[in-house]
């Protein structure tokens, strides 16, 4: 789902170790700060306010 970014016990990855977790964290951060930069951010027009 776009927009939508899964780390750690959320996800099917089988392994539940410490290291796993963190690199699920960052993975996930990685995907959210790609989205961010990729997409602007959505502004208000007069016809919203």
């Amino acid at each position: 789902m776009k927009g939508v970014f899964a780390a750690g016990d959320v996800t099917t990855v089988p392994y539940k170790q410490i290291i796993i977790a963190m690199g699920e964290g960052a993975k996930a951060s990685l995907g959210a700060f790609d989205h961010l930069i990729r997409n602007p951010a959505p502004t208000k027009t007069t016809e919203q306010a």
